[in-house]
């Protein structure tokens, strides 16, 4: 599975309101041209900044970064799904339509965008959503990779340790769902970005999501052992993250297309 995550700042002059106004309908303009476009998933989830779970997610990893209005997720089954589809006149014309509603609301060269591919680290079976009918909500911290690490160095400390940690200390997490999303860099990210006017950003290497509520944040900071390990994680973070470039998003997901991402046939690898 493919994925595209896009982290948005609002224009200038537009007011919260007036933002999810414009980027609920463009919500709607993705899922009309999803059949065109191979899109199987399209979720929007809108910062909620004064939420308790996100103040207590921005106190916990001391986020001080600009914040962004909210974060967007589409998903393919492959790169090659929306390859194939932008080489037609009719795909290339559903991406157009996208790119022209954006420029109502997003502030392009404050914004972000990437390709990721899912490594999940905290994941029970079933379906856990944080829509507006759930106590959950979904949230996405991204700081910024040491300058002195590479990516491929930043993807396997992340997996090895990080995920390690967040996987052996789960019993007393707050966390009910955990995922790291690994950045993948290919051409229409490359062209995405340089049509929006919006630089790449060399140090962003992916973004933690989890799905967490009050009860469960409640539980754990009464928890001895909670406390006792949640020293690991930042001093983990510290050893390869520039904690002073980041945000973390937090806020509940509205889906506008929500489709089984795999169907049949399912994609074949590529031999050379």
């Amino acid at each position: 599975m493919i994925r595209l995550n896009y982290y948005i700042r609002r224009k200038h002059g537009l007011s919260v309101d007036e933002f999810k106004t414009a980027w609920s309908a463009h919500g709607a303009l993705w899922a009309q041209h999803a059949e065109v476009l191979g899109l199987r998933r399209y979720v929007q989830v809108c910062d909620l900044p004064d939420h308790p779970v996100a103040q207590a997610y921005k106190t916990g990893y001391s986020v001080v970064d600009e914040a962004y209005d909210g974060v967007s997720v589409a998903n393919w089954a492959e790169i090659t799904v929306l390859e194939k589809a932008l080489a037609t006149p009719e795909g290339q014309a559903a991406w157009l339509a996208i790119f022209e509603s954006e420029k109502d609301f997003i502030d392009h060269p404050r914004s972000m965008l990437a390709f990721g591919t899912d490594h999940p680290v905290i994941n029970p079976r079933g379906k856990l959503v944080a829509t507006e009918e759930s106590d959950m909500v979904r949230g996405f911290y991204f700081p910024e990779g040491l300058p002195n690490l590479e990516l491929p160095e930043l993807h396997r400390h992340w997996i090895a340790i990080h995920g390690g940690l967040t996987h052996d200390f789960s019993t007393w997490s707050f966390n009910k769902r955990y995922f790291q999303v690994h950045r993948v860099d290919n051409d229409i990210s490359d062209t995405m970005r340089e049509v929006r006017g919006m630089p790449d950003n060399p140090r962003y290497f992916g973004c933690a999501e989890v799905w967490s509520d009050m009860a469960e944040m409640e539980k754990a900071a009464k928890n001895p052992r909670r406390q006792e390990l949640f020293p690991y994680y930042i001093a983990d973070i510290d050893a390869f993250c520039d904690t002073t470039k980041g945000y973390f998003v937090v806020g509940k997901e509205q889906f506008y297309v929500d489709k089984d991402i795999y169907t049949l046939p399912l994609p074949q690898p590529a031999y050379s």
